[in-house]
């Protein structure tokens, strides 16, 4: 996929301008999966760093394997195989690495963004732009039943709860984080909706769905975009 070199910046101090940067970038550390049992997002190095740079936050790290995992990797969206360490230890790691692009810094720019009105819309429409731009051009539709996809997910964001209230309207859209990607689901079957162009099964008639592999900048974009408002509608299996 193409975001293995891909990278975005969210610059709120410049019109919120969304810049792609081909490359590369500062170090840093960024999510590498997310375990819905027990470890909540797991970091890693964007890039590799010299060995004996590693042997200096080497005891913040675990290398991780399939077996270290709860259900082994039914329940984890990512990539949690490698060097990871937990979120309480990212800071640590930074300070010893000296890196300045740091995971604080980074979230505290988006919480002063959202403490803005105009600013948080802004952002919102544009974390939007770049999703839908980034799975509707590069991501895989494959044939799937949203049952399977519920059942087999770490979570789901509804924003603005579309989905809970249009669900069986034929309209909302989901973000479901799965094993086997990140899905893009848009309700697709209200009563002028062009059904020809569904690939997911729902129970009133169908939906469009997008799958991208896991990748930080996409989860830092739906979480943005969603702000992280978990599905709470009808019982999707």
């Amino acid at each position: 996929m193409i975001l293995i070199s891909v990278h975005v910046t969210i610059d709120l101090y410049s019109n919120l301008n969304i810049i792609i940067l081909m490359a590369d970038e500062d170090l840093k550390l960024e999510t590498k999966c997310y375990d819905a049992n027990e470890y909540g997002y797991l970091y890693g190095l964007n890039r590799r760093i010299p060995d004996e740079e590693f042997e200096k936050v080497k005891p913040y790290f675990r290398e991780f394997r399939r077996m270290d995992f709860k259900e082994g990797n039914i329940q984890v969206t990512g990539r949690p195989e490698g060097w990871r360490c937990l979120e309480k230890d990212v800071s640590k790691i930074e300070e010893i690495l000296g890196i300045t692009n740091t995971l604080e810094s980074r979230q505290n720019k988006v919480k002063e963004a959202f403490a803005d009105p105009i600013k948080k819309a802004n952002l919102i429409d544009k974390s939007y732009e770049w999703l839908n731009m980034l799975f509707e051009k590069t991501g895989t539709r494959p044939e799937q039943d949203l049952s399977r996809l519920a059942v087999h997910s770490t979570k789901i964001y509804d924003p603005q709860d579309s989905f809970k209230k249009g669900y069986s309207k034929g309209e909302g859209e989901l973000f479901i984080y799965t094993p086997h990607g990140m899905w893009y689901i848009i309700n697709n079957c209200s009563e002028f909706s062009d059904k020809s162009l569904n690939n997911v099964k729902t129970p009133y008639g169908g939906a469009v769905g997008h799958r991208l592999m896991y990748d930080d900048l996409i989860d830092r974009l739906i979480r943005i975009y969603t702000e992280e408002n978990l599905y709470t509608g009808e019982k999707l299996y």
